[in-house]
């Protein structure tokens, strides 16, 4: 009882999804499983996108495309719907990639703050490069010292990343924020305390 209200009350860590709670991502990562999507003829809406991301097992947004266009009767080899899926995000010069729509949802002097009481992590499925890409855009990098990224640890809702987040941090306690099913349950498997947060992926 004593741990778990150490845990609840002074987390030694507080880790964070980036995608809908550090970074907006319906201009990007979003915009990106839509646009995929209609260049293999299917049209899919923010709330399709929402309701699929709701059921779980949707961390790995190129596998949810292309299970979204199976929905749909479209089949799709993965590498071709990742090839298209990462040239609409990442672009091709000199066209800019929706990657440069993403924008901080939390002030970069509110998670100052946080860290004058916690270590902070970050705890998500983007691939390395493009974590490190946006939290330098951000100017967030020497606030985090655990980045956990699809590279490093399976997918949420797998315990693996919170765990391995808490290693890298030397930390026994901690929060995840998150904005989805998979947070939620990656974090209690992990034995972190979810925090649900509805910090706008459309906005």
């Amino acid at each position: 009882l004593t741990s778990a209200l150490h845990t609840a009350c002074a987390p030694e860590a507080l880790l964070f999804d980036m995608d809908g709670v550090l970074a907006a991502v319906s201009r990007s990562y979003r915009g990106a499983i839509v646009r995929t999507a209609r260049s293999f003829g299917v049209r899919l809406t923010a709330d399709e996108i929402d309701r699929a991301k709701a059921r779980g097992d949707a961390n790995d947004d190129w596998s949810l495309t292309q299970r979204l266009l199976a929905e749909r009767g479209v089949e799709a080899d993965l590498a071709d719907v990742t090839r298209r899926f990462e040239r609409f995000y990442q672009g091709k010069s000199p066209r800019p990639g929706l990657k440069r729509r993403e924008r901080l949802l939390v002030p970069k002097a509110q998670l100052a703050r946080l860290r004058e009481r916690a270590r902070l992590g970050i705890v998500t499925g983007r691939p390395r490069a493009d974590a490190a890409e946006s939290l330098e855009r951000f100017g967030l990098p020497e606030l985090f010292d655990a980045v956990v990224c699809r590279e490093d640890a399976a997918l949420k809702p797998d315990p693996a990343p919170p765990r391995l987040a808490l290693a890298t941090l030397g930390a026994k306690t901690g929060w995840l924020g998150g904005d989805t099913p998979d947070d939620v349950r990656s974090a209690r498997g992990a034995g972190v305390i979810p925090i649900g947060i509805d910090a706008g992926v459309g906005a």
